[in-house]
């Protein structure tokens, strides 16, 4: 038995169960992280809850399984840890944190511990203890202090009074209602973005993305180079079927089933045809990319991919998949959770409250950890049972997002606020009505789909953008941006919340916006490299807290001021650097909210970066150089792009691409070529033959002893 478990053995543990049944009264106080067992519970002592026992005394209640029996949550009163073994608890649960959440975490822990009580494991012995009975177990909670059991009547009685069990409740369920389809949306949406690409008014074509794009201001967003890189999304759903070709460069940290407890979240044998469904379609809203098709609000992003939802006839989705999923995502890292789903089944709408289900609870901690927590509204609006938004969007801390069509309406089904204690929901609202979707039967298709559960992935890919601007701000400083820039901000209402997004103006909301040409590799040697851009706020600067911050061949980091030049121009410059260096910076500036913003992004991890070289010329005519390197085409580009040079003479030519740390990816080309034009395709992959992520590339011609390069733009 585990040091920080209580010291009982199993038989000790099953005499108290005995008697606890025998006497049907509560046990002893046996130690809880930060209260004691009497303290946890106001009851009198261990209850069923009211709607589990209407559930127990109906036998033609819904809910059981073909076995009769129900899915319950039992919740413990404490963890089981006292003294010394509480305290290393402790300090084990934040030395396994990982590093991406723990620096997220530290967003909103300022001042104290980066874990509390909640992250502590269940004490194994209560849950023991309860399996004993005879209960089969499904998941734990470290957040609810709870573990969910399939159980009979009779079990459910009997675990209910134990003496560390403080109430027993069901495990909410819930049935997706399937929205109807226009076969004829999916044509229009590819014309619309069609038509604004032969206008050229993006540098990316859209497809049929566009129009719910444009709706909410995201395009402004990207072509100023924000694609939610660097940003972690957590996806909750049925699946994803990662092979469509939108989804195929999606980078993936983590995967994991949480319905078949494996590491496969794709069809599996046995499951229904349509079990990665719905996951596929709000994944591509998100984060898809294929240029001339689907472009997600965040397709830059990385992902982590929970499947939470079993979609098989005889299984409604149950809550604790979910509650599980958001733990396990949080843990590794996510910054944002995109959350299609919810639950009402059994709930009353009191329950609404933000602080009753089960999942509301899980998702507050969660932001409470610094994650911002993403979910849809509902499609509850008239529906005679339950007309009202679903949780967890009931979550005061959590952004519900309700549905609208491309004429700004809101959507038939996108379900209405308010919650049960008076606060306004939704918060926000995007496209929700025929948004344009992968295809999950075809790799190469595309298709339309309705419902809050794509307005939801929209605004997810929103706040990850937010995000990937602004690394520094907590989640409910990224509600806030959402909020008071969207349509409806002066006025909020229960049908819209604060009104349609504007992408742009929410990403810009916190923190200076840093515009700068990055410096390109010179033969200047004397110097000075003059670093020169614009920064506006919608507050005030701080001046002496804008900075160029460099360094020289991988050394210490240096901060110069940034002076203003007149006309939000700011100017450093760096002092001249022997040949053969290579110079990395970035710029960073606070404002008077204390809200600090960089260029680039989670700088100093990324910068800028140019090097001083003896062998790089300027461009100019061919022929007094003898060679030119055009501009690759297409560019952007997914998944290859040519690039063409010409030759006055033949020459030994080398060709390679580096990313923007100056880091090798690809030597493409090292041989001798003939006068003439020539062309070499990247495929985008490096040396390895793996796929590079979306970012900017660098490509270097270098021939007898001279040098050119350019950049270009890979979008997965």
């Amino acid at each position: 038995m585990q040091s920080d478990r209580l010291s009982r053995t199993p038989l000790v543990v099953a005499l108290l169960v005995l008697l606890a049944l025998v006497a049907g009264a509560p046990g002893p106080d046996v130690g809880a992280t930060g209260a004691s067992a009497s303290d946890a519970s106001s009851d009198a002592g261990p209850v069923l809850t009211a709607r589990l026992q209407r559930a127990l005394a109906d036998p033609a209640f819904g809910g059981r399984d073909t076995g009769g029996t129900l899915a319950v949550w039992v919740f413990f009163t404490d963890k089981g840890l006292v003294g010394a073994a509480l305290q290393q608890a402790f300090d084990r649960a934040e030395a396994e944190l990982t590093e991406r959440a723990a620096w997220r975490r530290s967003k909103v822990t300022v001042g104290r511990r980066l874990v509390d009580g909640d992250d502590l494991p269940v004490a194994i012995d209560y849950v023991a203890a309860v399996g004993q009975l005879g209960a089969v177990p499904r998941q734990e909670s470290r957040w609810l202090n709870a573990a969910s059991f399939d159980a009979t009547a009779a079990q459910v009685r009997a675990m209910a009074r134990l003496p560390f069990v403080r109430r027993v409740d069901l495990v909410l369920k819930m049935r997706r209602p399937d929205l109807p389809v226009d076969p004829s949306a999916a044509a229009m949406m590819r014309e619309l973005g069609a038509e604004a690409a032969r206008n050229n008014l993006w540098n990316i074509d859209y497809g049929g993305s566009l129009a719910g794009l444009v709706q909410i201001n995201v395009p402004p967003v990207h072509e100023m180079g924000i694609t939610g890189a660097g940003v972690i999304v957590g996806m909750l759903d049925t699946g994803f079927k990662t092979t469509h070709e939108a989804l195929v460069g999606v980078p993936v940290i983590a995967v994991y089933d949480f319905i078949n407890d494996d590491d496969v979240v794709e069809n599996e044998p046995g499951d229904p045809a349509s079990a990665h469904n719905h996951g596929t379609k709000t994944m591509s809203t998100c984060l898809g990319f294929y240029a001339g098709e689907l472009v997600g609000t965040a397709f830059g992003a990385s992902a982590i991919l929970a499947k939470t939802e079993d979609v098989a006839d005889e299984q409604p989705i149950e809550e604790d998949w979910w509650v599980a999923g958001l733990e396990w995502a949080e843990g590794l890292g996510a910054d944002v959770i995109s959350s299609s789903l919810g639950y009402y089944a059994w709930y009353e709408f009191e329950d609404l409250d933000g602080n009753t289900a089960v999942t509301t609870i899980a998702a507050d901690l969660a932001v409470g950890r610094g994650v911002v927590v993403v979910n849809s509204a509902g499609n509850q609006r008239g529906s005679s049972s339950f007309p009202y938004i679903i949780t967890p969007a009931d979550g005061d801390s959590v952004i519900a997002v309700g549905a609208v069509d491309l004429e700004d309406d809101y959507a038939s089904f996108s379900s209405p606020g308010p919650t049960a204690d008076g606060r306004i929901k939704p918060d926000v609202a995007a496209l929700g009505v025929q948004d344009y979707v992968a295809d999950p039967g075809d790799d190469h298709g595309y298709g339309t789909a309705s419902g809050t559960s794509f307005s939801c992935p929209l605004t997810a890919g929103v706040a990850a953008l937010i995000l990937s601007r602004v690394p520094s701000l907590t989640p409910i400083q990224v509600r806030e941006a959402l909020r008071m820039t969207a349509d409806r901000a002066d006025a909020p209402d229960n049908d819209f919340g604060w009104g349609i997004l504007d992408a742009y103006a929410a990403v810009t909301y916190f923190g200076a916006v840093i515009v700068h040409d990055p410096l390109e590799d010179t033969q200047d040697t004397d110097g000075p490299y003059p670093i020169i851009c614009t920064m506006t706020d919608r507050v005030a600067l701080l001046p002496d807290q804008l900075f160029v911050h460099y360094r020289t061949d991988a050394g210490s980091w240096t901060a110069l001021p940034l002076v203003p030049a007149g006309q939000d121009l700011f100017t450093a410059s760096i002092a001249g650097q022997p040949a053969g260096t290579t110079i990395d910076y970035y710029l960073t500036a606070t404002d008077e909210l204390g809200v600090t913003s960089a260029l680039p992004p989670f700088a100093p991890e990324t910068f800028f970066t140019f090097a001083v070289e003896s062998d790089l010329t300027a461009v100019g005519p061919l022929p007094a150089r003898g060679f030119d390197l055009a501009a690759n085409y297409p560019n952007p580009f997914n998944p290859s792009t040519q690039i063409r040079f010409d030759l006055a003479r033949a020459a030994q030519v080398r060709l390679t691409i580096f990313d923007l740390h100056g880091r090798l990816v690809r030597r493409l080309l090292d041989e001798q070529r003939a006068a003439g034009s020539h062309e070499v395709r990247w495929d985008g992959r490096n040396d390895a033959g793996r796929d590079m992520p979306s970012d900017s590339y660098l490509y270097r011609l270098n021939v007898d002893g001279m040098a050119a390069q350019r950049k270009m733009l890979l979008l997965r």
